[in-house]
């Protein structure tokens, strides 16, 4: 009879040690889970985190605008008149020869003082553009918190290629080498609740291209607007006055010519009773994306009905 303490110290043989590791150590896995329909009395979603959005392009077509202005107010106005006195001289002796000049006779200056100077009526300022583009816009949007969508229900519900747990599991007292299960089927589940902590899809949200049709945008009123600065227009040329005051027939001629130059300078220009509005024809939003991140997802009261097990293995 061998000795207790060698056969205690013999080790165990490797192909052994395999078993009984395989039999301490199963996993479950499942080829496909279908579920045919179900209903959830309540959904809720206790935090939707959206990431910074992109933009491709944002087209605004057929832009109109209209600005209605009542009258105008010019403050404190005041003309400057420049007179520029000049004689023109010619004459023509026919064989003895001929010529003509011009002498200057100086310039005088007046100023006028015009005070106020209101206009009543100004003509609408109209503007028409028809196509604008702009492209990559980023935004950042705030997250969405406490969604309570209510009831909701699902069809079609399929899971492919499952195992239990991941890891594998252990099983104790009991010892088999495998079973295999083809089919399992249930009239239905349900459950208290169905909890998810968080779910964040590796891709972005796409959203479909977003078309805002026949934009009006109401009439508003604006405060009356002033010139921050005085105003002033030079050089206003002005009808030139000629008059002649020496003759000799054809043969001399000397006009006296008067070229006035005006200035104008306003202290404020004032437009008031301003309105405008503003019309939009379309507004498109095209390839908007958005990383999504929903947390605290739950459903209350979950039933599965007609659950479809395939293809069960250990």
């Amino acid at each position: 009879m061998p000795d207790p303490q060698l056969v205690a110290a013999r080790p165990l043989d490797p192909q052994l040690v395999q078993q009984l590791q395989a039999a301490l150590r199963r996993r479950i896995t499942v080829d496909s889970i279908a579920v045919a329909g179900g209903r959830s009395a309540s959904v809720h979603v206790g935090r939707i985190e959206v990431g910074e959005a992109s933009i491709e392009n944002v087209t605004i077509e057929h832009f109109s605008s209209r600005v209605t202005c009542g009258s105008a107010l010019l403050r404190n106005v005041r003309a400057i008149l420049e007179l520029h006195f000049e004689a023109r001289w010619a004459y023509d002796l026919k064989w003895f020869g001929s010529d003509q000049g011009v002498k200057r006779l100086g310039s005088k200056a007046k100023t006028i003082p015009l005070h106020e100077i209101r206009i009543p009526v100004l003509r609408d300022i109209e503007v028409e553009v028809p196509t604008v583009e702009v492209s990559d816009i980023t935004a950042s949007v705030l997250p969405v918190t406490d969604v309570a969508l209510g009831a909701a229900g699902f069809t079609g519900l399929a899971i492919e290629r499952t195992r239990l747990p991941s890891s594998g599991f252990q099983v104790s007292g009991v010892g088999f080498a495998s079973f295999e299960i083809s089919h399992l089927g249930l009239p239905d589940a349900d459950s208290a609740q169905l909890t998810i902590d968080s779910f964040r899809p590796e891709a972005p949200l796409r959203l479909p291209d977003i078309a805002i049709g026949n934009i009006d945008i109401p009439e508003v009123a604006i405060p009356d607007v002033g010139s921050p600065e005085p105003v002033t227009l030079l050089d206003i040329q002005t009808e030139t006055f000629e008059a002649p005051v020496f003759k000799i027939g054809e043969f001399f001629k000397v006009h006296f010519v008067v070229e006035p130059v005006l200035h104008l300078q306003i202290g404020e220009l004032v437009l008031s009773e301003l309105r405008a509005n503003a019309s939009i024809g379309a507004l498109r939003i095209k390839e908007l994306s958005t990383p999504v991140s929903l947390q605290g997802v739950r459903l209350g009261d979950l039933t599965l009905g007609q659950l479809s097990v395939d293809g069960l293995h250990v």
